[in-house]
């Protein structure tokens, strides 16, 4: 059994001055079966310095792994189809290995790490041609939290247990269980307006309708449909006056603005509500389709051209404000409605903390929610940094896989 702490050492070698002795070393204390060969193989257009590094046996199985510098820099979308393609061709040719790892690096000393194996026919007979790929990619400028996560609980005593260790569905049930913790801890900090508040089970399902909200986005995210720098917490810094743990200049002004009047609004009519009023009126009192929170940009104008004017107009129900004037037509209730609290007026507005979306790992006492006192010091984080530290399972081999299984979980929620 390797020591954790001892792999966790290494890893972060590996990440700070990647090299051949480095992953050496990391393989040599993930198992003892591991044997260096450090023999050369070919090179092509694409890859050189390739090298079968070594070989272990885990259980019946033998396990290979190869690295190969890239002749161009990598980044977390380039060449990994090439570079699949090539770790099939290997595996196919080296027949008495049933799985690789296959490491890609270049001069800069990025990495992607993928393990990939051949799977059996249901008789057990191998044909060596259908695989599987787990990948991830590495950089010192990103935080690599679950590759270093995933690699220092790997258990290399057997072919199956590296492959439950790296697989999409433990990375998804994780994600599960971080979420929950945050939403546990969400609950205890955030407040809503009074409508909402006042529904049973009002604020659940309001952070529920939230969390919905943020995991679209950030999908569309991915699909570079918004600007990574409204995530971007150095880049927030910069863009907003005030950005203290305690404060909610994130959520009101980036995401309110996002949900509100820019995902709910056609790209033309995107502008800042007037702030003077005439005879004691605003005529944009309640247009939820106007940018509000002038006072907490830094440069508002400008900034809200460059961040939201791009963004895509969506035509459905999901980013609509539920604040509702007297007068509206779904309104039967002979008043003002306020459920998100998308108003200038600070005592309609939500508390939600910057610390629930970029908070670093802390404790917290969640045993009231779970009702069991293991989960007195549960450890935590923001909400940002969780996506961030599972990103690279979202842009490994699964990402539509983990978002169809979030919005089930999500639905199941709703439905209770």
């Amino acid at each position: 059994m390797d020591d954790k702490k001892e792999i966790l050492t290494i890893l972060e070698k590996i990440i700070n001055d990647f090299s051949m002795d480095n992953l050496v070393h990391l393989f040599r204390n993930k198992t003892t079966k591991f044997r260096p060969l450090e023999f050369p193989i070919f090179e092509n257009s694409c890859f050189t310095d390739g090298l079968l590094l070594g070989e272990f046996k885990c259980g019946d199985a033998s396990v290979c792994v190869f690295t190969f510098k890239t002749h161009q820099s990598l980044t977390e979308r380039s060449g990994k189809k090439a570079q699949y393609e090539l770790a099939k061709k290997m595996l196919k040719e080296e027949i008495r290995y049933a799985a690789g790892f296959f490491i890609f690096y270049d001069e800069q000393g990025n990495f992607r790490f993928s393990l990939v194996y051949d799977i059996p026919l249901s008789s057990g007979k191998r044909e060596w041609s259908n695989f599987k790929r787990y990948t991830y990619y590495v950089s010192k400028n990103q935080t690599n939290k679950t590759f270093i996560q995933q690699m220092a609980e790997a258990d290399f005593s057997s072919l199956d247990n590296i492959i439950e260790a790296f697989s999409v569905e433990k990375v998804t049930r994780e994600f599960y269980n971080e979420i929950a913790n945050w939403y546990f801890w969400a609950l205890q900090k955030v407040k809503f307006p009074d409508d909402a508040e006042q529904q049973p089970n009002g604020r659940n399902i309001a952070l529920i309708r939230f969390i919905t909200r943020i995991i679209f986005v950030w999908f569309m995210k991915e699909k570079k449909l918004i600007n990574p720098k409204l995530f971007d917490y150095g880049q927030i810094k910069n863009i907003l006056k005030n950005t203290d743990n305690e404060e909610s200049t994130y959520y009101k002004a980036i995401l309110q603005n996002l949900f509100f009047a820019t995902l709910n609004t056609p790209i033309p009519e995107r502008k800042f509500r007037k702030e003077g009023e005439f005879q004691g009126k605003n005529g944009d009192y309640m247009n939820h389709g106007y940018f509000r929170y002038q006072d907490l940009f830094r440069n508002a104008e400008e900034d809200i051209k460059i961040l939201f004017n791009e963004i895509p107009f969506l035509n459905g129900g999901l980013f609509e404000c539920l604040d509702k004037r007297k007068d509206d037509p779904f309104n039967d209730t002979g008043k003002e409605i306020r459920m998100d609290g998308f108003s200038d007026k600070e005592k309609n507005q939500p508390i939600f903390p910057n610390e629930l979306f970029f908070s670093k790992e802390k404790n917290v006492d969640l045993t009231e929610y779970y009702g069991d006192t293991k989960y007195k010091n549960t450890k935590v984080q923001g909400l940002i940094s969780i996506f961030r530290c599972v990103d690279q399972a979202l842009k490994a081999e699964k990402p539509a896989y983990l978002k169809h299984q979030w919005e089930k979980h999500l639905n199941r929620q709703q439905g209770q």
